[in-house]
């Protein structure tokens, strides 16, 4: 059986430690923007196999047809943790976008079924799910994502550029 197909690249991830600072910047120098700010705290967590609490911080602003993301970590112990330690701030990882909860679901499992190892897992019923996955090939993680966007909250904060 072949795995499910992504309908999209949805986003490409820095990490950062100054979340607002950063989107403020960035608004300001490129004008992207505007940045809609969440606080995410997924029901259900795994961190290298474990079941372990993480939430972070993630501001998304739209560039054209593509998504610009920015992640900071908030509360629990989690890979974004671990990049920062190890590299800094900077690109994290690329995402692949599933049409339904259940499709990115299947292709988890089948890159588990593949051998290939999950770093870190986060999901809150029919609302999100997502997954990283190491890729030594390109370097880099990939996230697979199922995301409902009616069901997200109005974000916390808005970054707009500078008038």
């Amino acid at each position: 059986m072949a795995p499910p197909v992504p309908t999209a690249l949805h986003h490409t991830c820095f990490l950062v430690r100054d979340l607002e600072g950063t989107a403020q910047r960035l608004a300001d120098s490129l004008g992207i923007g505007p940045w809609n700010i969440w606080t995410i705290a997924p029901a259900d967590c795994r961190v290298r196999g474990e079941e372990r609490p993480f939430s972070f911080r993630v501001a998304l602003a739209t560039v054209g047809g593509a998504t610009f993301e920015l992640i900071a970590p908030h509360g629990g112990r989690s890979v974004y943790d671990e990049h920062l330690e190890r590299h800094g701030e900077g690109f994290h990882h690329v995402c692949l976008f599933y049409p339904s909860v259940e499709a990115v679901r299947e292709a988890k499992a089948e890159l588990l079924r593949q051998g290939r190892t999950m770093l870190q897992e986060g999901s809150a019923g029919d609302v999100f799910d997502f997954a990283y996955f190491e890729f030594p090939e390109i370097g880099a993680p990939i996230e697979l994502l199922f995301l409902d966007p009616a069901q997200l909250p109005p974000p916390e904060a808005v970054i707009t550029p500078a008038a």
